[in-house]
């Protein structure tokens, strides 16, 4: 009786799982495609039939991930229907946490915002702090009258070292975290699918979505505290314990300044953005202002920041030997100065004009919390 029923069960899971793999591969062709489509097309080139993918677009149509235009036959010289991706048919949420603020960012299955916001939030590892970042997230879904039922996950960034296998947070320095359980923080969010990671992991992420994974990439985030992410071509190297591309904590200055790991002399302690805002008082804005209204004192504490930089980059590009991306809190201010920088790394590299191998991020201080959001909508494209 069992073998008989394993024969007849067989032909219907098969059907089923074929029929899940063609619509998976419906939609995702009319993602990747620029302009609208026709079924003609994506049958032709899917080498699908067309009842087949009429069947697939009718169930894609009624739950509003495609959009039709044009009328449904081509004859008489009307025009023929196309389909297009509906981009807000599912949403995702990044949150990134920093010491002091927390960012929120919300993106469509294009990754286009919806709505971003900056909240001061000054950390501290208690359900207090957790229950008013829930209430952050529900008030920024309703202010941008984001659709709970649209919601494939919300992601959060966190600045350290965290093992997804154990499902600790390492280390956090700058939050002052030491081997935390991740439970504690994601019984807060369990309303939501939630995903907890490295924020210089999400950054490089969403980079690498960006250039569509076609080249090798060291991606480095200039926060208060300093990640990064290694990359070659589409696929992140992590290392053999989750702790690549801590940047921040080379040693650059022999017994220099204190950093937050409790060492001396990190690039995080002579790099962190903090040297160019709170230590001073100020803001990154009024920083750079004063820099370039030709303030000396500013101009003094530049010199010395880009000089540090500079080793560190030059360094990694002579381990790496490919591009660098620069993004974070400081990428934003750094278009009018990366001439000056590519100089001074040209100088500090090895290989005769070799200082163009450097650029800077395309969503800045944003990036870690559209990462971290994309992560869903690439997940969801691959199994819905």
């Amino acid at each position: 009786f069992c073998k008989r029923e394993l024969i007849k069960m067989e032909p219907t899971m098969n059907t089923a799982v074929l029929r899940q793999t063609n619509r998976r591969r419906v939609l995702r062709y009319i993602y990747d495609s620029e302009q609208p489509v026709t079924k003609q097309e994506i049958a032709g080139d899917l080498s699908l039939s067309l009842p087949t993918v009429t069947g697939n677009l009718d169930e894609l149509l009624e739950e509003g991930l495609v959009s039709c235009s044009g009328t449904q036959e081509s004859t008489g010289g009307r025009k023929p229907r196309t389909y297009a991706l509906e981009p807000r048919a599912r949403v995702a949420v990044g949150i990134t946490v920093q010491r002091d603020e927390v960012r929120l960012l919300a993106i469509d299955m294009r990754v286009q915002e919806l709505g971003c916001r900056e909240v001061p939030l000054s950390y501290s590892h208690t359900a207090e702090y957790y229950e008013k970042l829930s209430l952050c997230l529900e008030e920024f879904l309703d202010d941008f009258h984001l659709e709970r039922n649209r919601l494939l996950g919300v992601g959060i960034t966190l600045p350290g070292i965290i093992d997804q296998t154990a499902a600790r947070l390492v280390m956090a320095p700058t939050l002052e975290l030491w081997d935390v359980p991740l439970e504690e923080l994601y019984r807060y969010f369990s309303r939501y699918p939630v995903f907890i990671e490295n924020d210089a992991n999400a950054s490089g992420y969403a980079e690498r979505w960006m250039e569509k994974g076609q080249n090798n990439m060291v991606y480095v985030a200039l926060e208060r505290g300093i990640g990064g992410a290694i990359f070659w071509g589409d696929k992140q190297y992590t290392g053999d314990h989750g702790r690549s591309g801590e940047f921040g904590h080379l040693r650059i200055v022999p017994n220099g300044r204190l950093c937050h790991c409790g060492r001396r002399g990190c690039l995080e302690a002579y790099c962190s953005v903090s040297r160019l805002s709170d230590d001073l008082g100020l803001t990154l804005g009024e920083f750079f202002s004063a820099l370039r209204e030709g303030d000396q004192q500013a101009a003094a504490i530049w010199e010395e920041y880009r000089d540090h930089l500079t080793d560190a980059l030059a360094n990694l590009r002579t381990n790496f030997d490919c591009d660098i991306v620069l993004g974070g809190a400081l990428s934003p201010y750094l278009e009018e100065l990366l001439p000056e920088i590519c100089w001074d790394l040209g100088e500090k590299t090895l290989f005769e004009g070799d200082s163009f191998f450097l650029r800077l991020d395309h969503f800045g201080p944003h990036s870690a919390c559209a990462g971290t959001a994309l992560r869903f909508i690439d997940d969801f494209l691959l199994t819905f």
